[in-house]
C-alpha cells in the first residue's frame, strides 16, 4: 500500500516549527505586555478552537480543492497567514486575529494529515506511519520553540525591546510554513465536481466512546502543557532562551516517548504499551505538582520532560488503535468529528488552565488534574480497546480519493 511520501513528513516538520514557535512567543509575548496569565490561556484556546472549525471545515474544503492532498496544501497557506498576521500584531484583537488564522491551519492539517495515514489503519505495522509523522511534526515543533528562543534573545542583546523581539519571533513559523508548503505540492484536481466522496462528521456513540481516552489524554496535556513557558519565567524566573531551549527539550521528549512507544508496541501490543505509558505519565504529573514548589528548575524541567516522553508516546497508539477499531468506510467522517471534539477539550482546558493560574498563583493545581486525567485515560483504554480489529478496505480506500 503507498505512503504519502517523503515530502510528506518534511512539510510535518515544518508545520512543527511553526506551532513550536507559536506556543512559546504567545506566553512570552503576554509576560512581556504585562498582561494577566489569563490572556496567555485564552489566547492559546483560541487556537484551538480555530483548530476545531478548520477540523469540521476539512470536508467542505476536500469537496472544494479534490483531495486530502490539496487540504494539506492549504492548511499551509492558512497557518502562514495567520503567522503574517501575528508578525505585525500591535493589539490584543490582531494577536486574536492571527492565533486563530494558525489554528485553522493547524486543523486542517491534521484531519488531512489523518486521512492520508488512516487508510492503513488495521493492516500489520500500520502505528508505523502514525509514529512517524507524530514524531516529525513533534521535532519540528521542538525546533521551532528553541529557534523562537533564541531569536528573541539575539534581539533582545541587538537593544530591541521585549515585546518586539518577541513579536519579531514570529517569522519563525512564517519562513517554516512557507517552506513546507514548498516541498508539498498539491495535486491537479481531476475528474467532475462532485467526484470526491462527500466527507460528513460522524457523531455515533461508538465512535464518541473508542476515543474517550484520547480526549481525557489531549485533556490532560491541555492543562499542563501550554503554560509551561509562562511559569519557568514566573515560578522559575528563567531567561527567554531558556525557556525555549526547555521547551525543545519537552518536544524532543516527545520524539524519543513516540518512537520508544512504537518500539514497546511491536513487543507487546497496542493496548498494554497505551496502559503503561498513560499510567507512568499519571505518575510522573503528580511528581510535578510536587516539584513546583519543593525543587528548583533542573528538577522541574527534568521530570516534566519525562512526563512528555511517556503521555505523548501514548497518542498515536491511541489514534491509530481506535481507527483500526472503526468500520474503514466510516473513517474519514469520523476523523473529522475526532478532531472537532479534541481540540474543543483542548481549548476548554487551556482556558481553565490559564484561569486557574491566574486565579491561585499555583501551577501544581494544573499538574494535579493532570494526573487525574491521565489515570482516567487509562482506565478508558483499557475497556475500550478490548473491541476487535477491522482489516482496512483498499476499495473504500480508492472512493476516497477523485477520479484521476
Amino acid at each position: 500500500m503507498p505512503g504519502p511520501g517523503r515530502g510528506f513528513y518534511a512539510a510535518a516538520t515544518l508545520s512543527g516549527m511553526a506551532f513550536g514557535g507559536l506556543a512559546v512567543a504567545v506566553p512570552m509575548h503576554v509576560a512581556a505586555l504585562h498582561r494577566p496569565a489569563s490572556l496567555a490561556g485564552q489566547l492559546l484556546a483560541s487556537v484551538t478552537v480555530a483548530v476545531a472549525c478548520g477540523a469540521l471545515g476539512a470536508g467542505a474544503l476536500g469537496r472544494l480543492v479534490g483531495s486530502a492532498r490539496n487540504v494539506l496544501a492549504a492548511s499551509m497557506l492558512v497557518t502562514a497567514l495567520g503567522q503574517g498576521v501575528l508578525l505585525v500584531a500591535a493589539t490584543t484583537a490582531l494577536m486574536l486575529v492571527g492565533t486563530a488564522l494558525v489554528g485553522a491551519g493547524i486543523g486542517l492539517f491534521w484531519v488531512s494529515s489523518q486521512m492520508l495515514l488512516g487508510r492503513s489503519s488495521g493492516a500489520a505495522g500500520s502505528e508505523r506511519g502514525f509514529a512517524y509523522h507524530y514524531a516529525a511534526y513533534t521535532l519540528g515543533v521542538a525546533g521551532g520553540s528553541a529557534v523562537a528562543g533564541l531569536t528573541v534573545a539575539v534581539l533582545r542583546r541587538a537593544g530591541a525591546d521585549e515585546a518586539l523581539a518577541v513579536q519579531l519571533s514570529y517569522a519563525v513559523g512564517t519562513a517554516a510554513t512557507l517552506a513546507a508548503l514548498a516541498l508539498w505540492h498539491p495535486e491537479r484536481r481531476g475528474g467532475p465536481a462532485g467526484a470526491s466522496r462527500r466527507i460528513r462528521p460522524r457523531t455515533a456513540p461508538t465512535g464518541i466512546a473508542m476515543q474517550l481516552p484520547d480526549l481525557l489524554l489531549v485533556a490532560a496535556l491541555a492543562m499542563m502543557l501550554p503554560l509551561v513557558p509562562l511559569v519557568l519565567v514566573r515560578q522559575f524566573h528563567l531567561a527567554p532562551v531558556v525557556v525555549g531551549l526547555t521547551f525543545a527539550g519537552v518536544q524532543a521528549g516527545k520524539v524519543g516517548g513516540t518512537l520508544a512507544g512504537r518500539v514497546t508496541c511491536r513487543e507487546h501490543g497496542h493496548r498494554t504499551t497505551i496502559l503503561i505509558l498513560l499510567g507512568s505519565g499519571a505518575v510522573l504529573s503528580l511528581l510535578l505538582s510536587v516539584s513546583t514548589s519543593l525543587v528548583g528548575a533542573p528538577l522541574f524541567v527534568l521530570v516534566l520532560i519525562a512526563t512528555a516522553f511517556v503521555t505523548t508516546g501514548a497518542w498515536p497508539l491511541i489514534v491509530d488503535s481506535a481507527l483500526a477499531r472503526t468500520e474503514p468506510s466510516h473513517r474519514p467522517g469520523t476523523t473529522v468529528t475526532w478532531n472537532v471534539c479534541e481540540y474543543g477539550v483542548i481549548a476548554a482546558m487551556t482556558a481553565t488552565s490559564g484561569w486557574l493560574l491566574a486565579s491561585f498563583h499555583r501551577p501544581e493545581l494544573l499538574f494535579t488534574f493532570g494526573a487525574g486525567l491521565l489515570a482516567a485515560a487509562a482506565v478508558a483504554a483499557a475497556v475500550v480497546l478490548c473491541r476487535p480489529v477491522y482489516a482496512p478496505d483498499l476499495a473504500v480506500e480508492a472512493a476516497l480519493e477523485p477520479v484521476p
